[in-house]
């Protein structure tokens, strides 16, 4: 029989965790002689400790049930496997936490960065088909050629049938609290106030706290963001249906601020996300 069949039963079960747990506290012996890992390992059980408190908090159900250990290590070892337990729980259920650069099993998570969700306009190949069609025809006041191009093969308009563009918009076009245009601007200008949606690439990341108030405030505006992208769809629906006309109101509103008289275009109560 071979020898790495696999672990011996009696490493199983109650057993396994005391041993783990035996473990852990000849670790703190060994380090509590030097003041500095003594104090990193402090460091390290009041964090372990705190990320309990938020599991408990945001999954009573799945904390209750759980069989995941409190001293053997999990992928992220600086952490045990009920810690990476609950960083699972918020990937699945609130938010993509494990995305973006959190792929390293010795890196921590005391401080996470988030991934973009909207288009990469300064370093990443925008894909026009792949966009709702009035992001795409919100692109022509930011990368006009591309824009454009994407128009002029999807409803055979060309920049010559439209009055010309500003280099910026009327202040105006900030202003216009409810209405569709504004929200589709915002979304492409990185305006939104919403991290998911402002940031991108191109810049530093924001760093966040692991804790419950900023878990909570992410998993919200999550599912802003991706509202943000759903509320698009009957301007998408507008524009389908008279590309030539909706195309022309948007570039006025741009110029001018102006908002034509359609109530079409004002965000209806249930649709906000902000």
């Amino acid at each position: 029989m071979s020898v790495c069949a696999g672990p011996a039963p009696f490493l199983f079960g109650q057993f396994n965790e005391r041993l783990s747990r035996s473990l852990e506290y000849l670790r703190f012996k060994v380090r509590s002689h030097n003041a500095v890992a003594a104090r990193d390992y402090v460091a390290a059980v009041i964090s372990e400790q705190e990320k309990y408190a938020v599991y408990r908090d945001l999954f009573p159900d799945e904390w209750a049930a759980s069989q995941a250990s409190f001293y053997r290590r999990g992928y992220f070892r600086k952490y045990s496997e009920r810690a990476n337990e609950l960083f699972h729980l918020v990937n699945d259920n609130c938010f993509p936490l494990l995305d973006y650069w959190h792929d390293d099993p010795e890196g921590d998570l005391e401080h996470f960065a988030i991934p973009p969700l909207n288009v990469d306009l300064c370093c990443e190949e925008i894909y026009f088909e792949n966009l709702n069609v009035s992001y795409a025809a919100a692109l022509i006041f930011y990368c006009p050629d591309d824009a454009w191009d994407f128009l002029n093969q999807r409803f055979k308009l060309s920049r010559s049938d439209f009055p010309e563009i500003n280099p910026h918009p009327d202040q105006g076009v900030w202003d216009k609290n409810g209405c569709v245009f504004e929200d589709l601007l915002r979304l492409v200008d990185h305006s939104t106030g919403n991290p998911w949606l402002d940031s991108d690439y191109c810049q530093m990341a924001d760093w966040f706290e692991f804790n419950r108030e900023t878990i909570e405030g992410l998993s919200r505006d999550y599912h802003d963001a991706r509202e943000a992208y759903d509320n698009l769809t009957p301007l998408d629906a507008l524009i389908e249906a008279n590309p030539k006309k909706m195309l022309s109101a948007l570039i006025d509103f741009w110029n001018t601020g102006n908002l034509p008289d359609d109530t079409a275009l004002m965000r209806t109560e249930g649709s906000e996300n902000q």
